[in-house]
């Protein structure tokens, strides 16, 4: 699997700073400044607006006791003595390329390199998630965020390089830019891409007699291209081809995840249950769907048709709120009310009441010894159940909430906003994973990382 060095912050689990040389001069790496901790390398700011990785060396405290991810970490620093000084040069300004290697005193051994350090981004994942859709993440923004990275992809190609393991960790968005990243793993020459992502793994890559995920055969072009529509599809419909949950009618022939990929039974099989968290298929047009189809069961291979994305035009229902591609609304509720409307549902012993009906977006909800407590968007403001306002503004999904009795809580990237009815509001420091900030709360209690 892909190292996910961007994701939280660490450090050397309790070791002391080390130091590496950089361009001649010596760099110390402080805990204090890590950006991020992967499987394979940790991540550090160096302050003039580049990140420095550092691979981790079989001595490292994560691989402790672990043979065979010290042997991996071996290998993987054997390469790069070769590799990262034969990274290719010219590929586009949105891969976040090697600019600079770090080495030991003497400048004989890589150790890492110095690359470009990328602010306010959320990986490309994000736009796959419900909830993010929900807080606001729009379809047409998804869209103008996959045409751009589609032709970064066809540049890296047009460069004589695989990315390898192309997958939505991989690839950060700021705005609606869209930069590949983990470059040291990709393909070129003779220097092989090592790494993959199982939900994007191209099932031609495998034997057809595979009993796990692994590939016998190694990335190419057309694997990319795959792995982009992928992308495409997740990021559009908040589920990927092997999404769903396989649900035959035939007792005993409930097929598991490898037997799914190899017979291509893929979420638009009828005997798999599409996921109700995810976006409704009847969303995109007929043309995407059937090239979906065509891909993940028929096994169609080549660059992904940039017009298929350029045409895509989206719009919200007036009457549903539904976000579509179609010349009409697929799933239209022309009845939508904005006020409460009280509604008992028994389910065998559960009593289900409506409480709360909104023509916009709630994006937090919690149980309080019994009370409801919420944040929801309406009308250009945050505001709590009571109808209290939190804060103006626009739908951003970007922001993260917690509820703790009558205080709200709002994080974005490091910082924590903690708003108190009557009060100035406070302000937290806080760790992130995945740009998210790491806070959470309960009736009584905040907690944050």
């Amino acid at each position: 699997m892909t190292p996910r060095w961007w994701c939280c912050v660490g450090g050397w689990g309790g070791r002391e700073a080390m130091d590496v040389w950089l361009e001649g001069k010596k760099v110390r790496l402080d805990p204090q400044r890590a950006l991020g901790k992967g499987g394979e390398a940790d991540v550090y700011d160096l302050g003039d607006g580049r990140a420095l990785k550092v691979f981790k060396r079989p001595e490292h405290p994560d691989y402790m006791g672990l043979t065979h991810e010290q042997d991996a970490a071996k290998a993987r620093l054997a390469e790069h003595q070769r590799k990262l000084r034969a990274f290719p040069q010219g590929l586009p300004s949105r891969v976040v390329t090697p600019q600079a290697l770090a080495t030991d005193r003497k400048g004989a051994e890589v150790l890492g390199y110095a690359m470009r350090k990328l602010d306010g981004v959320e990986p490309l994942r994000r736009w796959g998630e419900p909830a993010f859709r929900r807080a606001g993440g729009r379809s047409a923004d998804a869209v103008t965020v996959l045409a751009g990275l589609h032709r970064v992809l066809g540049a890296v190609h047009a460069n004589g390089v695989v990315v390898g393991d192309f997958n939505d960790l991989n690839v950060l968005v700021t705005g609606t830019d869209a930069y590949l990243i983990d470059a040291d793993s990709f393909q070129f020459g003779s220097y092989v891409c090592p790494v993959f992502t199982e939900r994007f793994l191209d099932p031609l890559r495998l034997d057809t007699g595979a009993q796990a995920l692994t590939p016998v055969r190694p990335a190419t072009v057309d694997s990319d291209w795959y792995a982009f529509a992928v992308t495409v599809m997740q990021s559009l419909l908040c589920v990927g081809p092997q999404g769903g949950i396989h649900r035959p009618k035939a007792q005993g022939a409930r097929l598991n995840a490898v037997a799914r990929v190899l017979q291509r039974v893929t979420v638009f099989h009828a005997d798999v249950q599409y996921p109700k968290p995810a976006l409704p298929r009847a969303t995109l047009p007929d043309e995407v769907l059937h090239l979906f189809h065509q891909v993940f069961v028929e096994d169609l291979r080549g660059a992904f048709p940039l017009p298929v994305l350029e045409r895509l035009r989206f719009t919200v229902c007036a009457s549903c709120g539904v976000e579509h591609a179609r010349t009409a609304c697929p799933s239209c509720q022309p009845h939508a009310t904005a006020a409460a409307t009280p509604v008992t549902a028994v389910r065998g012993q559960v009593v289900a009441t409506r409480k709360f009906t909104t023509r916009g977006v709630v994006v937090h909800a919690s149980a309080d010894d019994g009370t409801v407590r919420f944040v929801h968007h309406a009308d250009g403001a945050y505001r709590r159940e009571d109808g209290r306002t939190v804060m103006r503004g626009g739908l951003d999904p970007s922001l993260r909430w917690a509820v703790q009795g009558d205080v709200t809580l709002l994080g974005q990237g490091g910082r924590v906003a903690v708003f108190a009815p009557g009060r100035a509001p406070e302000f937290l420091g806080v760790d992130t994973c995945e740009n998210k900030p790491v806070f959470a709360a309960n009736a009584r209690h905040r907690f944050w990382a």
